[in-house]
């Protein structure tokens, strides 16, 4: 019996050094990846992290830890962008609001920009339906809490209309120097933000878009969708963009879903 007892430890053992060793190699060798498309983009990811984080503490939130809700690498992203004092980010367009956290964040890292946040109006359908907001009682709280939030900074102008309407020229005359697209992430919606992103973009804008997935069994049209990667690689193709593709996420947790964040400029 003893002997059993041994023989089980040492086996639960060597299972667990195996399982952290082959964590830490492909953790390493994600973020050995990850940095190589920062510096390939001239961004600085450890002092993108240090910023977020600055940023994080002075709207008294929890610092960045990848686990924690909605936080991602786009935040460090942006904040690398925004510690590039060469780059010049006078105006942001984001399409899909949510909580109004990245709005505040990106208020915060670009002070000097005027930022526009799309979101569908509060009585859309496809609005109530998602992210557990069916709840009237609910969903009323959140786009109270949403709108309170936005409502303290002054350069942030938030816009309620669906995104096709980008195609109409929504917001003539304008011009963008980020473009974060988070909105829905399938076909058809993904695809003509896209479009219209690269149409509303200058030769200096970076567009990036959230929740990439290259390779899918199964897609829908609001989370979980190859669209984006395949509209951003058919204008790759054309010549019209040249985009990177970061990892969402690091962690062990996240090894089996390999989501991206894009990071693409215009090349004509």
């Amino acid at each position: 019996m003893i002997n059993f007892l041994i023989r089980f430890v040492k086996l639960i053992k060597n299972k667990l050094i195996c399982e952290i060793r082959n964590f830490y190699q492909n953790y390493f060798k994600r973020l050995g990846f990850q940095e190589k498309m920062y510096s390939k983009n001239n961004l600085d990811r450890t002092q993108g992290i240090k910023l977020i984080n600055k940023i994080l503490r002075k709207q008294n939130l929890k610092i960045y830890d990848e686990g924690n809700g909605m936080y991602s690498e786009h935040l460090i992203m942006f904040a690398s962008i925004a510690f590039q004092s060469k780059t010049k980010i006078n105006s942001i367009l984001e399409i899909g609001t949510f909580d109004g956290i990245t709005s505040i964040l990106l208020s915060n890292l670009f002070p000097n920009s005027e930022i526009i946040t799309i979101d569908l109006k509060d009585d859309d359908p496809i609005f109530k339906s998602i992210y557990e907001r069916k709840d009237d009682k609910l969903r009323k709280k959140f786009i109270l809490e949403r709108n309170n939030r936005l409502s303290k900074f002054k350069n942030i102008k938030f816009i309620q209309f669906n995104s096709l309407k980008l195609t109409l020229n929504s917001l003539p005359n304008k011009k963008f120097d980020l473009i974060w697209i988070d909105g829905a992430h399938g076909y058809p919606i993904v695809c003509s933000d896209i479009t219209n992103a690269i149409s509303l973009a200058n030769n200096n804008t970076i567009l990036m878009c959230d929740d990439i997935w290259k390779n899918l069994k199964n897609s829908d049209p609001i989370y979980s969708s190859v669209a984006a990667y395949e509209t951003l690689e058919a204008f790759n193709r054309a010549g019209i963009i040249k985009s990177d593709y970061f990892y969402k996420r690091l962690g062990k947790k996240y090894l089996s879903s390999e989501k991206f964040i894009s990071l693409s400029r215009l090349t004509i």
